[in-house]
């Protein structure tokens, strides 16, 4: 096979998955079965083949490299395309095309659209992108095999409850569309009450119930059902999280409280798909042997303060770091009707591959096969300075619109800020602001409810994930709010402002 996938034209090699793919069980298993240096085989020749295609066909995405000066006829390696490519972002790519969102598609070509999602949007400018289904049933066939390894959904009995927000964001309506394939799926949004009440109707009519939804709204829920002395382990629940990171002490908490057995997240964006990776069995064992072996968990992850998230990533990205250890995705699905191309989200971290895994764990003397044949993907944080907050992205552009659109705090703080997001000892996430006072100012109550209820107003207004949020979660969505005596805030300044 590895001799096929290297020899064969790349159209050809994915003309057969494709075929393949049809039959689930039967490409699962050959999937399975693959040998990892051959899907790394594969996803290489893949993103050359799609690289060039994509350079030729999108419209904005062919001006982007002529103005780069970009000659494609010396892209022939994965080093060519990692040295000689301009990455791209927002910034300089998407928010640079024409009005026309056609001008980031295959062939500028509206008729391939099936679907758009969008981002949270920040200073009131939100970012749309187009799906097709072809590209999407690649990505249902990836997501029930993750479900599979994790939760048996093929083998069981299961229900699945979906507790992401719905409507236009990418994890609710996408999550539903690709989870449905193998079991059914009630799309309740994050509604405490409703996921309760469908559990104790039909529930038992189910071998399992997976219930999804970010991290802060499943502790949500599972202090909610035990304040109102809800069975939990009456019934077989699983929880599949998305959206944020979370400490393996939060994992062990929610288990605790709610008898889950599982709990696993995975990762996603807008601008990539929700199928960015997928925690599984192995990277869990592997996260907790980090935190308790410091030595490996530098080894994996460098110098890290925290212990990233893990995951293993699916055949559909092709995943590298920069020099700054930020994360590079491109979309290597001829399908991708709107694909990331060497694109920077700003997210710090690494990959490792199957192999390297497989070796550094030997030489700790811990040897294990993994069950996907795939390399890993560890996420630390952002580099840019926003946080995530119940899933939605929180910019430093809006802290500081939340200063200057309010007088009272653009008179009494000198412009400083962080940003964080915390855990409280009861893993309640919690948005935490700190600024500086100007001199001569002095903390007090009543200047940190003033900023406190200003902020709260101006997020509203300009992060249309935090509007969505607050009218969620109310008081939960209020920040906390920190101020400082000039004297006493405890960051230095830089020369470059750094938010978090």
């Amino acid at each position: 096979m590895k001799l096929l996938i290297k020899y064969l034209p790349a159209s050809l090699v994915h003309s057969i998955t494709t075929r393949k793919a049809k039959n689930y069980e039967k490409f699962k298993k050959y999937f399975l079965n693959l040998d990892p240096e051959t899907i790394e085989t594969l996803r290489e020749k893949y993103l050359l083949y799609t690289f060039h295609k994509n350079a030729k066909t999108i419209p904005g995405y062919k001006k982007f490299l002529k103005k780069k000066k970009v000659n494609l006829k010396k892209i022939k390696t994965i080093k060519d395309f990692q040295d000689k490519i301009p990455e791209t972002n927002k910034h300089n790519y998407v928010f640079k095309a024409k009005k026309d969102i056609t001008d980031l598609c295959i062939d500028g070509n509206y008729k391939k659209i099936n679907m758009l999602v969008k981002s949270s949007g920040h200073s009131g400018k939100q970012c749309y992108w187009a799906r097709s289904h072809k590209e999407n049933s690649f990505g249902q066939t990836s997501l029930s095999i993750g479900l599979d390894e994790n939760f048996n959904i093929s083998s069981k009995k299961t229900l699945i409850i979906n507790g992401f927000v719905l409507g236009s964001w990418v994890t609710g309506i996408t999550f539903n569309e690709f989870a449905s394939a193998h079991s059914p799926v009630i799309n309740t949004g994050p509604n405490k009450e409703e996921i309760l009440e469908t559990i104790k109707e039909i529930g038992n009519q189910f071998e399992q119930i997976m219930v999804t939804g970010y991290p802060p709204f499943i502790k949500d829920l599972v202090d909610y059902g035990n304040s109102v002395r809800f069975p939990w382990k009456k019934y077989k629940i699983n929880f599949g999280a998305g959206g944020e990171a979370f400490p393996e002490a939060w994992r062990d908490y929610i288990a605790e409280k709610s008898g889950a057995k599982k709990i696993r997240s995975g990762f996603g964006a807008s601008d990539i798909g929700i199928l960015g990776g997928l925690e599984t069995n192995d990277t869990v064992f592997i996260r907790r042997l980090t935190e308790k072996n410091k030595t490996l968990k530098k080894e994996l992850f460098g110098d890290l303060q925290d212990t990233p998230m893990l995951f293993q990533y699916p055949l559909n990205l092709y995943i590298h770091t920069n020099k700054k250890k930020e994360l590079i995705f491109t979309t290597i699905l001829p399908e991708a009707v709107q694909p990331a191309i060497k694109y920077n989200l700003q997210d710090i971290g690494g990959t490792v591959s199957y192999k390297d895994m497989q070796k550094i764990l030997k030489k700790h003397n811990i040897e294990r096969d993994f069950t996907l044949p795939l390399p890993f993907l560890y996420i630390a944080g952002r580099a840019d300075g926003p946080v995530k907050f119940q899933a939605f992205m929180i910019y430093p552009e809006n802290i500081e619109e939340c200063i200057y659109q309010n007088k009272e705090i653009a008179n009494s703080t000198t412009g400083n800020f962080r940003l964080k997001t915390k855990l409280t000892k009861k893993y309640d996430a919690v948005l935490q602001i700190e600024f500086q006072l100007k001199k001569k100012l002095m903390p007090s109550k009543r200047l940190e409810l003033q900023y406190k209820k200003l902020c709260t107003q101006t997020l509203k207004k300009v992060n249309g994930g935090y509007n969505i949020t607050q009218k969620r979660v109310k008081k939960k969505a209020e920040p906390k709010i920190i101020l400082y005596e000039h004297s006493k805030y405890p960051y230095k300044s830089k020369i470059k402002n750094v938010y978090s």
